[in-house]
């Protein structure tokens, strides 16, 4: 039954016509382990193809959604594997590539009549190369776009027509939509119909020349036919080199760096595999830039393409020698290049602290996309809206001039010379009570660099001391604990029980009398010292960093800060808007980092 359902198959296709010739392929020398790399190679690119394709299936893009639908296709443990496939499928297969590159060139496969299978091979390879990088942006992260930045400027170094390519490429002056419109289409029209172009002829040519189709009988006596002793081989191979892919896939996946976003901090450096032409750029500077991106690797291309010729020219010992020596210059340079680019990194504490908030904006970004969702506007907002990586931002960037937010171990942001109180954990039981300890207010972190320094507060506090004896200090610190825990739960209602906080306001507005200058809810007027109501919750923050001269704050006593928001006498002022200041508060209130997850996650 089987033997007529493949005659009447034959009959109407005539498959037989195109099985045959692998039926009979004859290796002449017998089966090699080293003749697998092809068969392997093959195969690879098709598990890369067809994973790229069930992506597409799910992907959209653009700048607005294309991170959003690779995070939808993480979201799943096949999606996840199938994306895990594709990109460690791609690393292998430019492995798999240099390899079969080079045992071709160890063993002279590439003499008549193979020269065009040599040509073909060689001119897939940079083409594969650009297809590999036209595919790193796609999922429009920080590290895609700033690694095709990289790339697009090794190309605008090219004299006369590498400009004009990057603009093609980026689709204008910076990296966008357009650019993301034309990656996509080089990568999934454009390269792989080259790619298949060539590729049908490097196989014909394999076909008809790589192997004999002699019959046994005709052969050396260690000649076999392909089938099953080569083939066995491959499949062997390529197992075990689709286990290692398949396993890096499902136990690491591939990564999702952040959203990309142009105010972020962000590395640039291209992927592994380019790595050793950005170091080679570093000994080329300037005008003279086109030498390490054009000039030497399309000599040497050229010099490779033209070994059949040289091998031609040269006896067999000389030739073998060259050969020789082009493997070990080839792998000499490509690992000391990428290395020397590793290890310049490696010594770089800039560079480290980058990649360091590069991974945390990545996992901060996935974090706020798996329990929030990715917001309407696109994903670019999911880190812009978040307090936890725009707070330490703002901070750096408005307060950090003036203000510590550093814990007792100096962990945190640390002011480059501190003018003003240390803000970290502002508003709390401990941060009171150093501002009540007379030899802690008039320290480096809270007033001792500022007017306040020898003011009414800092004197009361230190004549709340003067002439106390050691049991009475116990007592009276016991009694201002009190006054700062009652002040703590205007920022953080709830922490204390009603009767510490009860007896902390009784001691602040009577026997202490902090309601002379200051005012409390009912108790005490504006405008002599800033209002106790509230303190130290986001709406006080918010209104002292907006505008520290209102008369709820320091109205004719402002030391030196500035108005961050918009203010009365300046209704369009300010130097945040009332979205940044919001963030910065946020993060200021939590400022541990369990706080601050709690407080994304709600919000």
């Amino acid at each position: 039954m089987l033997t007529k359902l493949r005659e009447w198959l034959d009959e109407r296709t005539s498959y037989r016509t195109l099985v045959d010739p692998l039926r009979r392929r004859l290796l002449p020398t017998g089966p090699k382990w080293g003749y697998s790399t092809a068969s392997c190679l093959l195969w690879m690119l098709l598990v890369v193809v067809g994973t790229g394709v069930l992506m597409m299936l799910s992907y959209s893009p653009s700048t607005n959604s294309a991170w959003a639908s690779v995070h939808y296709i993480e979201q799943s443990p096949a999606g996840s594997f199938i994306r895990g496939l594709h990109f460690y499928g791609t690393h292998a297969l430019l492995i798999l590539f240099a390899i079969h590159t080079i045992r071709v060139l160890a063993v002279a496969a590439f003499r008549a009549p193979h020269e065009l299978i040599w040509v073909t091979g060689l001119l897939l390879l940079p083409l594969v190369v650009v297809w590999a990088i036209t595919g790193n942006p796609l999922s429009a992260t920080q590290k895609g776009f700033s690694q095709i930045e990289v790339e697009g400027n090794i190309i605008a170094s090219t004299p006369l027509l590498g400009p004009i390519t990057q603009r093609i490429l980026i689709g204008g002056d910076q990296v966008g939509n357009l650019t993301l419109t034309h990656l996509y289409s080089l990568h999934v029209v454009i390269l792989p119909a080259l790619i298949g172009l060539l590729l049908v002829v490097h196989i014909g040519q394999v076909y008809r020349h790589g192997l004999s189709t002699a019959t046994l009988e005709g052969g050396s006596g260690s000649a076999r036919p392909y089938w099953p002793y080569q083939s066995v081989r491959n499949m062997i191979v390529f197992g075990v080199v689709f286990g290692i892919v398949a396993l890096l896939a499902w136990q690491r996946g591939a990564p999702l760096d952040a959203p990309a976003d142009p105010e972020l901090s962000h590395w640039t450096r291209p992927e592994w595999y380019f790595l050793f032409l950005f170091e080679l750029r570093s000994y080329f500077v300037g005008q003279w830039e086109f030498v390490a991106t054009v000039v030497i690797p399309v000599a040497s291309l050229v010099l490779l393409i033209g070994m059949p010729v040289l091998d031609r020219m040269s006896s067999t010992r000389v030739s073998a020698v060259l050969r020789g020596v082009i493997i070990l210059a080839g792998l000499a340079g490509f690992a000391g290049l990428t290395l020397a680019s590793i290890l310049r990194d490696a010594k770089d504490p800039d560079h480290q602290q980058l990649i360091a908030e590069s991974e945390e904006h990545a996992s901060r970004s996935r974090e706020l996309a798996d329990t929030s969702g990715i917001p309407p506007a696109g994903a670019i907002t999911l880190l812009r809206n978040d307090p936890q990586t725009q707070g330490p931002r703002l901070f750096q960037q408005h307060c950090a001039s003036c203000h510590s937010n550093a814990d007792r171990n100096d962990k945190g942001i640390a002011a480059a010379e501190p003018s003003a109180p240390n803000l970290y954990d502002f508003g709390s039981v401990d941060w009171i009570d150093g501002m009540l300890d007379p030899e802690r207010i008039a320290s480096v972190h809270y007033f001792g660099e500022t007017a306040f320094a020898e003011g009414e507060m800092a004197g009361t506090i230190l004549d709340l001391y003067d002439g106390v004896e050691d049991d009475e200090k116990r007592v009276l610190q016991d009694r201002l604990h009190q006054v700062a825990i009652a002040l703590a739960a205007e920022r953080d209602p709830g922490e204390s029980d009603d009767s510490s906080i009860a007896e902390g306001v009784a001691l602040l507005t009577s026997d202490f009398a902090c309601t002379d200058c200051h005012r409390f809810h009912d108790e005490g007027d504006l405008g002599s010292a800033p209002d106790l109501t509230g303190y130290g919750s986001a709406d006080w923050l918010f209104g002292m960093i907006a505008n520290p001269e209102h008369e709820r704050f320091y109205p004719d006593t402002n030391d030196r800060m500035p108005a961050f928001g918009a203010t009365e006498e300046d209704p369009s002022g300010g130097l945040l808007t009332k979205e940044q200041i919001d963030l910065l508060v946020r993060w200021l209130i939590g400022n541990r980092a369990e706080v601050l997850h709690e407080s994304s996650s709600t919000e």
